[in-house]
């Protein structure tokens, strides 16, 4: 089976589920689906960085990080409880290698990927599961950061492929070889097309300077967060986070430019949207 069919195959099984999640009112089948995610993100994360650590080591970080997401959704409007759980995943990480330390000289590095994983894979996507609990269009917000990022992904694939060949011009070649320029570019259209989508569609009270203001940074984030992903896999020497996703590799692959556009967007959607 080829890699394009794999994925086809893939978001076949997949997207209805969340289609149904997503358009289910009660948020909570959102927050288990984010919630689930994030578990698996979080023991790809470990299972890369600490890979040479104990399984107990590699455990702690994903208690860590699921125990910080379930105060960032539960305790959204509490800032001094998500402040509270910020210092004890600091504390926490910390404590714990004091006393589990083994190898003096990699403690450093340990601490920092116990902490960094919290944040990268805990708190960032649970800004998905946060755009849910928004009220009548939190659905709707969904579905615009989801078909936002991965409408990118199909793009600039297509892209690059089809085009790429006139315009072989790399986007960052020395993090990732296969991305081009004109890939971005394709990213970036398709993002767009999917707001106006979401504007001639399901949520016509998207300006179209929304559009832009939502599709054009939130792809430029979602690219990034995939050259970052890529980043740390060349770090550790890996192709990819996990085998879990047949034809996209494992869940951290599937989610790495979710990350960083999930956020942009809820903030764009609490703050930005109507003021235009």
């Amino acid at each position: 089976m080829s890699n394009l069919a794999a994925r086809l195959l893939t978001a076949a099984v997949l997207i209805p589920l969340l289609i149904v999640a997503i358009r289910w009112e009660n948020p909570l089948a959102v927050w288990g689906i984010v919630y689930l995610a994030t578990f698996l993100g979080l023991r790809e994360y470990y299972n890369m960085t600490l890979a040479k650590e104990p399984v107990s080591e590699r455990g702690f970080g994903v208690v860590l990080g699921m125990a910080m997401a379930a105060v960032v959704y539960w305790y959204d409007t509490s800032p001094h409880v998500i402040l509270a759980a910020v210092v004890g995943v600091t504390l926490g990480a910390f404590l714990f290698l004091l006393f589990r330390y083994r190898d003096m000289d990699s403690v450093a590095g340990r601490v920092a990927h116990l902490v960094a994983g919290v944040f990268y894979v805990g708190v960032l996507l649970a800004f998905v599961a946060l755009l849910k609990k928004r009220g009548a269009d939190g659905g709707a917000w969904v579905f615009i950061t989801l078909t936002c990022t991965w409408f990118s992904d199909t793009g600039a694939y297509f892209a690059g492929r089809f085009i790429g060949p006139a315009w072989p011009k790399k986007l960052y070649e020395s993090v990732s070889p296969k991305k081009t320029v004109i890939g971005g570019i394709g990213g970036v259209a398709a993002s767009f097309g999917a707001l106006a989508l979401a504007k001639l569609w399901y949520l016509p009270s998207l300006t179209w300077v929304d559009c832009a203001l939502v599709a054009i940074p939130a792809n430029v984030l979602g690219q990034c967060g995939d050259l970052c992903e890529s980043m740390l896999k060349r770090s550790v020497g890996v192709k990819d986070s996990g085998a879990l996703l047949p034809g996209h590799g494992g869940m951290l692959d599937r989610i790495d430019a979710l990350l960083f556009t999930a956020p942009y967007i809820y903030f764009y959607a609490r703050w930005g949207f109507g003021r235009f």
